[in-house]
């Protein structure tokens, strides 16, 4: 019952505070949570998708992610500088479906959040849950360090609990990975980011500058 309600809260929020504010409001609970997970350092990637695996960084939860280790990112130099992670469900998958089966729909303004947020911060959100998401994400990156580097997180791909997908083509290309091979994983993931290495040297950053 109660995240059904919580559903039915972004109706009400968005009434109140307008999407804007709906936007800036997730994107702070985002923040918050990542701040209050603490800081992590691991030696290097083998030791961190290790920890990730068995549940022990801030991503774990999340839920169920997946080093993709036959995914990993490279530097323009052919270092390995991040990797491709997979989540297998969105947590907030079960609430949108007993929202769906209890009420009926899922409020309008869950897209129009989602609209508002691919429209002026960055085209990946397939509902306003995603804000959130993401910017967990973000934040969290900033307090680890993989061989004494700070990380950055890259969204790429995400699927809907409809089935809908988004693909974050610009940020594949920046990664050099497949936009179509992406999509095939959205079979069987939810979403899908990069974890890397900030201020790497990509191949395609050296492409775009050319």
């Amino acid at each position: 019952m109660l995240d059904v309600a919580l559903v039915s809260l972004i109706q009400d929020m968005s009434e109140k505070a307008g999407v804007e504010g709906t936007i800036q409001y997730w994107e702070r609970v985002g923040e918050s949570l990542a701040m209050r997970m603490g800081k992590e350092a691991y030696m290097g990637w083998p030791s961190f998708n290790v920890a990730l695996r068995e549940g022990r960084t801030a991503y774990s939860i999340e839920g169920d992610v997946t080093p993709l280790t036959d995914l990993a990112v490279t530097d323009v130099d052919g270092d390995v500088v991040g990797y491709i992670y997979a989540l297998k469900t969105c947590v907030f998958e079960p609430t949108m479906q007993r929202v769906r089966y209890s009420v009926g729909d899922v409020p309008q303004a869950d897209a129009a959040v989602a609209e508002e947020y691919n429209n002026s911060v960055k085209d990946t959100a397939i509902c306003n849950f995603c804000v959130i998401h993401q910017k967990f994400r973000e934040e969290v990156a900033k307090n680890i360090t993989v061989a004494d580097q700070p990380l950055e997180c890259v969204q790429l791909a995400d699927r809907g609990f409809k089935g809908e997908t988004k693909i974050a083509r610009d940020s594949l290309k920046r990664i050099g990975i497949n936009p179509e091979y992406v999509r095939s994983l959205l079979r069987n993931y939810a979403c899908v980011f990069a974890i890397l290495m900030k201020g790497a040297r990509l191949k395609g950053e050296e492409e775009v500058e050319e």
